[in-house]
């Protein structure tokens, strides 16, 4: 129960960090701010970002063993990337998607790696 919990939370300010950097990069392209190269650029980063963040996230509530709980939480997150991808836009695999599945392990991995050393030097 307590590893749904701490999955609930790091997935939601994820959800809340990807939806709120996808909403600023949208009215700055519409703004006329940036080009289609740089919104392109970010629908990589966007991701890394937030995926990160929720790697620190369980990372900090982890007992030990960031990495797994970075491995953990990126796995999930991918599948639900991925089943939302199939859904929406019927593509499951291509170059771009994977590339970006494996942009998020890693990316949730290091935030689990970070987020138990930060806790290990908060303490």
């Amino acid at each position: 129960m307590f590893f749904l919990k701490k999955l609930g939370k790091s997935f939601l300010i994820s959800l809340l960090i990807l939806l709120g950097l996808t909403l600023i990069i949208t009215i700055f392209n519409y703004i006329g701010l940036l080009g289609m190269s740089i919104v392109n650029a970010f629908s990589y980063i966007t991701p890394f970002i937030a995926l990160f963040v929720g790697g620190v996230l369980m990372g900090k509530e982890s007992v030990n063993k960031g990495w797994l709980e970075g491995i953990k939480y990126g796995i999930i997150c991918t599948i639900i990337f991925m089943i939302f991808n199939y859904l929406a836009f019927d593509s499951l695999f291509n170059l771009s998607n994977i590339i970006l599945y494996i942009i998020t392990l890693i990316a949730s991995i290091l935030g689990g790696m970070i987020g138990i050393n930060l806790k290990k030097n908060g303490d």
